[in-house]
């Protein structure tokens, strides 16, 4: 081969090794290309890319099949979200997820509801009503596991991806369980107490009065002594068989009914004097309680104008406020023409029937007591709530704008023989909550921080 063939063979490889360059710097930069598209787009979490495979068939395929892995794995992830977030949604145990900073990036319905808070974004903003869960909570610490009031307090921690430590709160409301532990100790002391201190007073008071008719004698201080002997035993026998009606409690005998009338029969009882007497001389617990018309007789009428009662002495109800929010339609009925020193109740009861399942005698029994108590207090205002939460059981409060309670007195409200009446017995809440305990529900104080009134929460369960 001459030089000139030469030189001309080593002109056309050069040329293909450049025309090869060149098209495999194409290919590398239009890959490089796309592989930037697609990586930002998925920076923007947009998995929808894709690029057509009439070229570059083998590298836009596997860009393509990379892009609907990773949307795919997105969408299992949102999937996952949103199951765990139904069921921190749902369920009765609060759960607070708080950041270093203290900031709470998540806070469930439950916790907001545990809490009394319209919406908690900062640990510190619950200070004002929890302190003591402030405290705890301030500085993450994790395999907490204590009781703060009526809340079983849980933590634990977690580590994000980015190497920040989280904190996981669990609340439990324990009410019914510390109230259950509570009516059982109170329910031993009194079968105990009660079977020795009536086996003591029984001879006192026979023998006192058995020497009362054999006394002739003329000396005043004999009669006299006898007599307080007799009275003080009688008083004392009187307080133990009080102390027994705590623990001699008819069991429930649960029906499904309608809140809502039995809320009025309620009010009618325990604003008439002559029915309140009847009702103090007979048995509190009985189950055959006479049947009361009740107030409003067509309070959910799907045009209520005002609600009839012919019973001279009861409250008359009028329809003041509607409100028709999607998916918890309610009306309000207030009093009017109350004669002197009656209060004004005021209620706010959904437009459905709200169906309980309890014992309707010894609920009743319980809202008559609750409402005399607020009377009692000197209110003004009774406002009374019925409310159908998600978690299958009917809320009832009970707000006055009595006397208000003393943070001492706030916690000793449930208290057995804890009264601040004059002539109280101080069984008639701790006796009220023991009822609705046995009918599986609770009542408690849930009076808002820095209230001037008094709220008293009862649950009732729902038909199963």
């Amino acid at each position: 081969m001459t030089l000139p063939q030469l030189i001309i063979l080593a002109i056309i490889l050069l040329l293909l090794i450049l025309w090869g360059a060149v098209r495999l710097h194409r290919h590398t930069t239009r890959v490089k290309r796309r592989l930037n598209l697609l990586l930002d787009a998925l920076d923007s979490a947009d998995t929808s890319m894709r690029f057509p495979t009439d070229t570059d068939p083998e590298v836009n395929t596997a860009l393509n099949r990379i892009a609907q892995n990773l949307s795919d794995l997105r969408s299992r992830v949102i999937e996952t979200e949103k199951y765990y977030q139904s069921i921190t949604d749902t369920v009765a145990t609060g759960v607070l997820v708080i950041a270093p900073t203290g900031h709470i990036h998540l806070a469930n319905p439950a916790a907001i509801r545990l809490l009394d808070r319209p919406a908690i974004t900062h640990i510190s903003s619950l200070r004002p009503s929890w302190p003591e869960l402030c405290d705890l909570l301030h500085t993450p610490t994790p395999g907490i596991d204590t009781t703060v009031r009526n809340l079983a307090v849980k933590t634990t921690s977690f580590t994000t991806h980015k190497g920040d430590t989280l904190l996981i709160a669990t609340l439990d409301d324990i009410s019914s369980q510390l109230a259950t532990a509570n009516l059982e100790t109170w329910k031993e002391m009194s079968r105990i107490l009660t079977h020795e201190i009536m086996n003591g007073i029984a001879p006192v008071v026979s023998i006192a009065d058995t020497l009362k008719l054999r006394y002739d004698g003329q000396e005043d201080y004999m009669t006299h002594g006898l007599d307080a002997i007799s009275d003080s035993t009688r008083s004392l026998k009187n307080f133990v068989a009080n102390y027994k009606r705590l623990t001699v409690l008819p069991p429930p005998e649960p029906t499904d009914f309608d809140l809502t009338p039995l809320l009025q029969t309620a009010i009618d009882l325990a604003t008439s004097d002559l029915t309140i007497s009847n009702l103090a001389n007979s048995s509190p617990l009985t189950n055959d309680l006479p049947t009361f018309r009740p107030i409003c007789n067509d309070y959910n009428n799907s045009n209520p104008d005002t609600t009839q009662n012919h019973h001279p002495e009861s409250p008359q109800f009028t329809l003041t406020t509607q409100n028709r929010h999607t998916g918890s339609p309610q009306f309000t009925l207030t009093t009017q023409n109350s004669h002197a020193g009656s209060p004004q109740f005021t209620l706010t009861l959904p437009e459905s029937p709200v169906t309980v399942h309890a014992d309707r005698s010894q609920v009743l029994q319980v809202l008559i007591n609750l409402i005399k108590n607020a009377i009692e207090a000197n209110a003004t205002v009774i406002a009374i709530r019925i409310s159908q939460p998600a978690n299958r059981r009917i809320t009832l409060d009970i707000e006055n704008d009595g006397t208000p309670l003393t943070p001492d007195t706030a916690t000793r409200i449930f208290t057995p023989f804890f009264t601040t009446k004059l002539h109280g017995t101080g069984i008639g809440l701790s006796l009220s909550q023991r009822i609705i305990t046995a009918n599986h529900g609770t009542l408690n104080l849930t009076t808002p921080p820095d209230n001037p009134t008094t709220r008293l929460t009862l649950t009732l369960p729902t038909p199963a």
